[in-house]
């Protein structure tokens, strides 16, 4: 899909670079439309990143399912500052999955770094997560559902952008099923 899609706009770019270089165009204008053509395939390329699958750094929802996590330390040596990736789907108002998986990409601080750890010692023993993030609206400590065991938090640190995201994440309560009827 990704090629096809390069292949489609490579080709219409192509074309219509010939047809105004084969205008009576300037030559200020034919070069300036050469640039800009040729800037496109940034932004295409940019672009195509989401249709990869790569991890978006747009902000994550406030609820949401927690299906897996991977961290990236920071590394003095390459100065990698470093990442944690989560892999989430939305949930709606009533806790329920509402979206399909997305990565998220963080910046790496040892608060999150830490929640992360501890939800992810949770995921591998098979437990099924929900995460809640408060943006300094609401403590941490706060209970945002009334249900579920908390599993790992992080404080709320403040960086550069301001207060970052504190990250509460607490295991997903068995369903409630209706009770059955009396047999017979």
């Amino acid at each position: 899909m990704t090629v096809a899609l390069s292949l489609a706009y490579a080709i219409i770019v192509a074309l219509l670079l010939n047809l105004s270089l084969a205008s009576r165009w300037a030559l200020a204008v034919k070069l300036g439309a050469i640039v800009v053509a040729s800037g496109f395939y940034i932004v295409a390329f940019e672009g195509h990143k989401q249709l990869m699958g790569w991890a978006t750094s747009a902000v994550m929802p406030e609820q949401f399912r927690l299906h897996w996590i991977t961290m990236q330390e920071p590394d003095k040596g390459s100065r990698s500052p470093g990442s944690i990736f989560f892999w989430i789907s939305e949930l709606d108002d009533a806790g329920l999955v509402a979206s399909e998986p997305r990565a998220y990409r963080l910046p790496w601080d040892e608060g999150t770094a830490q929640a992360a750890e501890d939800a992810l010692a949770a995921l591998t023993e098979g437990e099924p997560l929900n995460g809640f993030i408060s943006r300094g609206a609401v403590a941490a400590e706060e209970d945002l559902t009334g249900q579920g065991e908390g599993v790992g938090q992080s404080a709320a640190p403040s960086g550069d952008d301001g207060p970052q995201p504190s990250f509460e994440f607490r295991r997903v309560p068995p369903p409630t099923l209706p009770p059955k009827p009396p047999p017979g």
